[in-house]
């Protein structure tokens, strides 16, 4: 229908750039996927754009086919971005105010303060978060809007990048003919499109090891409060096997391929051009994955969040599907830990790990839109409501009078978070998949 959300999401990976087309309808209940295109990531490395010009002319290629099999013409994407040069920072804020009703605004006007007290000039925000948010003396509260007070705190935590590692990639896609109408942190998209609202409250850390970045990001509360990423991913294992076995990258990118296949096989794997040890592969994976899991540790510790991941370690991205891999992270580890796929959509068949984080960035997009356009309604409804009412007050010679004053029971201190007893739009979806047309 006219009035139903569509956007499209961009992937650039270091192996593959994926595209994905959705659709949501106008009451938020039906989605679907009109259309996915993976194809062949050239010209950047390490998330890194080495070389401008062929990324572009890729990203383009994949635009075009996309033209030729919806018939539509695309000007604006968004985009999911990941580096190991992410910056995860925190910090606390206070404001003092005359007692009043908390606004919207005044949640804005503290992130602010502390946006301006440790943001750099040279870096870009891509995702900020609130939480352990307190009005006066009061326990932590999940939402302060509408309670009474005098001063609001809070700590508030940024996910930056540094411009000059941001601008590169938004120049190709720019001279490939897409305006970027929003950018996310792909940590963030994969967590959209794996985790549960449970997961997300009680604590979890999402690991998603994709072709040359893994990415790290920490929930607890239903919001992110740490992340991070590292330059290790699946073509670095290539990158080991080619090198010790004196082989191809192909042949390499075979071997992987047969493992994530889980075909049987002996005590040997076959390739084109030879035989190798089953026991001398798993010896290479072994020692690169020693680095990931060290890499994973750290993080977790440095976070300090590290005894409260109730719904331990959740795994995506698409070298989780190669068994040798995640079974010697899941071996080191301390908690627990799983493999989570993105959830299913209909009009996209055979999802995978790989997928996680351009589904998350579509989902992620989608609920912005829908959110924003029903924000727009209520206000609509709003300045109806009050035309409405003048016009009565002027025929009306007694109005009646409505007590909406603020009581305080309404409300629910605690020490901890509580999850909103109804979800997004996402979760509605969900629970209504027999209806996603």
């Amino acid at each position: 229908m006219r009035d139903n959300i569509t956007k499209l999401a961009l992937d650039v990976g270091n192996g593959k750039i994926k595209f994905i087309l959705g659709e949501l309808s106008t009451e938020g209940l039906k989605l679907r996927v009109l259309d996915y295109l993976e194809i062949q990531s050239e010209g950047i490395k390490r998330s890194i754009v080495e070389d401008p010009e062929l990324l572009s002319i890729s990203i383009a290629k994949g635009i075009k086919e996309l033209k030729q099999r919806n018939g539509r013409e695309f000007e604006k994407v968004s985009l999911g971005i990941s580096s190991d040069r992410i910056i995860s920072k925190t910090d606390h804020g206070c404001i003092e105010f005359d007692e009043k009703e908390i606004t919207s605004q005044d949640m804005d006007n503290l992130i602010d303060l502390v946006r301006a007290r440790i943001l750099n000039n040279d870096e870009v925000v891509i995702e900020q978060e609130a939480y352990n948010v307190r009005v006066n003396s009061s326990g932590i509260l999940k939402s302060p809007i509408g309670q009474i007070g005098k001063s609001i705190q809070g700590d508030v935590h940024l996910v930056t990048i540094k411009k000059e590692v941001l601008n590169p990639l938004l120049e190709v896609i720019i001279s490939a003919g897409l305006e970027v109408e929003d950018i996310f942190l792909n940590a963030s998209a994969s967590a959209k499109s794996t985790l549960e609202p449970e997961d997300r409250q009680m604590g979890v850390a999402l690991i998603d090891i994709g072709e040359g970045v893994t990415d790290i990001a920490i929930y607890k509360n239903d919001k992110i409060i740490y992340t991070k990423s590292l330059s290790i991913g699946g073509m670095h294992f290539v990158n080991d096997l080619s090198y010790l076995l004196k082989i191809p990258k192909k042949e390499a990118k075979e071997i992987l391929e047969k493992l994530r296949e889980k075909k049987p096989y002996s005590d040997v794997i076959k390739t084109e051009n030879g035989e190798y040890p089953l026991s001398e592969i798993k010896e290479i994976i072994d020692a690169r994955t020693g680095d990931l899991i060290d890499f994973i540790s750290k993080t977790i510790e440095e976070s300090g969040f590290n005894g409260y991941l109730g719904k331990g370690l959740a795994f995506t991205g698409g070298a989780v599907s190669i068994d040798e891999i995640f079974s010697k992270v899941g071996s080191r580890m301390e908690c627990a830990v799983r493999k989570v796929n993105p959830f299913p959509m209909r009009g996209l068949e055979n999802v995978n790990p790989s997928m996680s984080t351009v589904i998350g960035i579509l989902l992620t997009k989608l609920e912005a839109e829908f959110k924003k356009k029903n924000m727009s309604k209520d206000e609509f409804s709003e300045q109806e409501e009050i035309v409405q009412k003048k016009n009565e007050e002027e025929v009306v010679e007694f109005p009646t009078i409505v007590d909406d004053s603020f009581n305080q029971e309404d409300f629910e201190e605690n020490n901890f978070e509580q999850e909103p007893v109804t979800g997004g739009f996402l979760e509605k979806a969900r629970k209504w998949i027999s209806n996603f047309i």
